[in-house]
């Protein structure tokens, strides 16, 4: 691997711990998670699988369903579902519950930053979109307006999430409103020129 490769690589795996870890710090905040979130956290409950691993387990449904469909995948997509879900685990497990109001606030106001930022590098690399955003995008090849197919998926991921017993909150809001703008702002600073 040359060097130009692997620092591609590098901030690929470095992007995905950042997703992975801003994540973690909203399920660590307890006001509410991120749309997909709720979906991982019902299955969760409803299953004897972590929340790691259901994230493992859905993005590996959602690349069966992408590879019917013909959507272009790389190793980035590959990455995101192997890497993602166990950094989740790892910080949860590592940070244990964050029993005080202040650092609970301050994780769920964080975690979306986090989340953008490690798009912005994971995305950036151009190996390939994570299978979430693959499936937006799949949509969006077939007629859909991406913000129309993002607001669809994440609100049947609500819906479905808080039928299997996941929760929601203000953080869940927050997370909504900022990780979109967030992503865009991040992802034109630290996508890598041609």
């Amino acid at each position: 691997m040359n060097n130009f490769s692997l620092r591609i690589f590098t901030r690929l795996i470095f992007g995905l711990i950042l997703f992975g870890f801003g994540l973690a710090l909203v399920v660590l905040g307890d006001f509410g998670v991120s749309p997909w979130e709720v979906l991982h956290q019902g299955i969760s409950k409803r299953t004897p699988l972590s929340i790691g691993t259901t994230i493992i387990f859905v993005g590996l449904l959602i690349l069966i369903f992408l590879f019917f469909l013909k959507e272009p995948m790389g190793i980035g997509t590959i990455a995101n579902v192997l890497i993602i879900g166990l950094v989740v685990d790892l910080t949860l497990s590592l940070l244990g519950e964050i029993s005080t109001i202040f650092p609970r606030i301050i994780a769920t106001l964080l975690g979306p930053i986090f989340v953008a930022i490690g798009s912005g590098f994971y995305i950036g690399t151009r190996l390939g979109p994570g299978p979430r955003d693959g499936l937006m995008t799949a949509f969006n090849r077939r007629g859909v307006p991406i913000w129309k197919a993002r607001t669809l998926i994440e609100g049947s991921c609500v819906v479905t999430g808080l039928l299997l017993g996941g929760t929601i909150g203000w953080g869940t809001v927050w997370f909504l409103l900022s990780v979109g703008p967030s992503v865009q702002f991040f992802l034109k600073r630290l996508e890598l020129k041609n």
